[in-house]
C-alpha cells in the first residue's frame, strides 16, 4: 500500500486539499487544513486496505486517488492550533 507524508497536503481528485496525519502504520486520518490548524475533526479516514471512508462509509477513493501537493503543514501547538500558516 502506498505511504503517504506526515503533514503532507494532498488533494482529491474533486479537487479538496486535505492534511494527513498517521493513524497507524497502515491507517490515515485526513484533515482539512482548517481543521488541522484548529484541532477539528478528521474528514476522512482511511482502512487498512486504502479505502477512504467518512464516519464509517466507504468513498469510491482509495489513497492511490489522493496526489500530493509537495506542500507540508506545520505541527499543531500545544494550544491546539498551528504554530504557523501552511509553508508551500
Amino acid at each position: 500500500m502506498q505511504e503517504l507524508r506526515e503533514r503532507g497536503i494532498y488533494h482529491l481528485p474533486d479537487g479538496n486539499e486535505f492534511v494527513i496525519h498517521a493513524v497507524s502504520r497502515a491507517q490515515y486520518a485526513l484533515y482539512t487544513p482548517g481543521n488541522w490548524e484548529f484541532s477539528g475533526a478528521t474528514a476522512y479516514e482511511t482502512d487498512p486496505t486504502g479505502q477512504i471512508r467518512s464516519k464509517d462509509l466507504l468513498t469510491n477513493w482509495y489513497i492511490r486517488d489522493l496526489t500530493d501537493t509537495g506542500r507540508t503543514a506545520r505541527s499543531r501547538s500545544r494550544s491546539g492550533a498551528a504554530q504557523s500558516p501552511f509553508i508551500g
